[in-house]
């Protein structure tokens, strides 16, 4: 078994793909539409992770604020977190919580997409601990 991907309702598809690729630099890999479901999607991938969002069709959604501990949320590895905080700064997204860290460890933040999505940004101090040895 291994893990495929990670999903996201959103309230309008187009302007959420538009987040994701232009402000985050994921690539968008195909949309979906099936009104059996009433639902229409995309698929993204970002590094090798791929990522679905979904909007139900007809239905409005009403996401609920983020709020600790940010569960459920994705998660992203990034070598210099200095230089993520800058880009999330420029493309205007608020940080959630962070940059926090364990000394010798890691450094976090968490951040949301336009629909109150958790999405966090993680630098391992430690790649031993991020490996599991």
């Amino acid at each position: 078994m291994a893990y495929d991907h990670g999903g996201f309702r959103v309230r309008d598809l187009e302007k959420a793909v538009a987040f994701y690729t232009e402000k985050l630099g994921f690539q968008l890999l195909f949309f979906s539409d099936s009104e059996q479901y009433g639902e229409k999607g995309a698929f993204l991938a970002y590094n090798g992770a791929r990522l679905e969002l979904i909007e139900t069709i007809g239905a409005a959604y009403q996401p609920k604020p983020p709020e600790r501990p940010y569960c459920p949320h994705l998660c992203f590895e990034t070598e210099d977190m200095d230089q993520t905080i800058q880009m999330l700064q420029k493309e205007q997204i608020p940080i959630l919580d962070g940059p926090n860290e364990i000394p010798g460890s890691e450094r976090w933040l968490y951040f949301a997409d336009l629909d109150g999505n958790v999405l966090e940004y993680i630098t391992w101090l430690d790649r031993e601990k991020r490996d599991g040895n």
